[in-house]
């Protein structure tokens, strides 16, 4: 006769039972999981604070402002009077890798003061692919500005050569000047030029250069 099939508790052929589990506090686990996920989170949300706050590992410090800010040298907006072509004479001026000179008549407005002024960087999808310098004029200065690029604005409309303003700094010439459309009446200036020019370092050169810091 063959042998009856092993019943259900019967112990494995061959060995006893194993030992059985050690008894387990309910929820122990969960808990103790939990906890380590908690910690993890408060490690990343203590880290992306950080990376926030000093922009990354630190290496790429903040754009330089100022503002408001006393100038050490003067900021003087003029129109141009006359266009000519390189090489430059007779008082004519221009700014290394343009083509043209540029005589400026009387009509200027010279600027001591800023309310702010910074460097800021490159906006391709707005049209700036270099760095701006961003100026934002006293209440004083805003109205006469408005005044100066209206008239900017109709020796434009005219196609005069009054039609264009140059930015100096103590006299130097720093841009080209730009053609003015239409009369600026918010007081925020931004001066632009080609990328290769107004890199970083030029940008923030001419903000520490007008402030002196």
């Amino acid at each position: 006769m063959g042998h009856p099939p092993p019943l259900p508790y019967d112990p494995p052929p061959g060995g006893a039972l194993p030992p059985p589990r050690p008894a387990r506090g309910p929820g122990t686990p969960v808990i103790v999981l939990i906890a380590a996920v908690v910690a993890v989170l408060l490690v990343i949300g203590v880290l992306a604070g950080y990376l926030v706050a000093t922009g990354g590992d630190g290496d790429d410090p903040a754009p330089a402002s100022a503002g408001p800010a006393d100038l050490r040298e003067p900021l003087t907006f003029r129109l141009v009077a006359q266009v000519s072509a390189a090489p430059c004479t007779g008082g004519a001026v221009t700014v290394e890798g343009a083509s043209e000179c540029y005589t400026f008549g009387s009509d200027e407005l010279t600027v001591r003061r800023l309310e702010e002024i910074r460097a800021v960087p490159p906006d391709p999808a707005r049209g700036s692919p270099g760095w701006t310098v961003r100026l934002r004029l006293t209440s004083a200065d805003a109205p006469r500005f408005g005044e100066l690029t209206g008239k900017a604005a109709q020796a434009y409309a005219d196609r005069l050569p009054a039609g264009r303003m140059g930015m100096l700094v103590g006299g130097t010439l720093v841009s080209e000047p730009a053609q003015v459309m239409q009369a600026i009446s918010g007081g925020q200036v931004d001066v632009q030029g080609p990328a290769d020019r107004f890199t970083r370092a030029y940008a923030e050169g001419l903000v520490r250069r007008l402030t002196g810091s």
